[in-house]
């Protein structure tokens, strides 16, 4: 593992416990696995793993007016919470970032919030 990602999947094993699944790092087209879980190794290299990988870096939701400046900031994080699982992007750069795949558990506030919204605007 790169010096540059020590002790990074610790840390987010102290933060999210088991709930951790895996951890990737990307530049441009190139990824690497820096963690992952016992039961979705066999993800690795999947088609799903590429269309995850493909989702993120096709998203390019950077806003650049000077009123997304002003009122937003900068991009830190992209959060895509689905019934079983959430992926968190943390993009460095435009090539670059790192993927943090967990259990719903782990975000169960944010799930929750994302549920409960949900039912409320489109279940009326």
């Amino acid at each position: 593992m790169n010096e540059e990602f020590s002790g990074l999947v610790d840390h987010l094993q102290d933060h999210a416990g088991d709930a951790l699944q895996a951890v990737v790092v990307y530049l441009g087209d190139d990824h690497r696995d820096l963690y992952r879980r016992e039961d979705v190794v066999e993800l690795h290299g999947s088609e799903l793993d590429a269309e995850v990988l493909a989702d993120i870096r096709s998203d390019k939701r950077r806003r650049e007016s000077e009123a997304a400046k002003a009122y937003e900031g900068s991009l830190r994080a992209t959060v895509r919470v689905f019934d079983y699982r959430v992926v968190l992007n943390l993009p460095r750069d435009d090539e670059s970032g790192t993927v943090v795949v967990l259990d719903v558990s782990a975000a169960s506030d944010l799930a929750d919030f994302v549920t409960d919204i949900r039912a409320d605007i489109y279940d009326g």
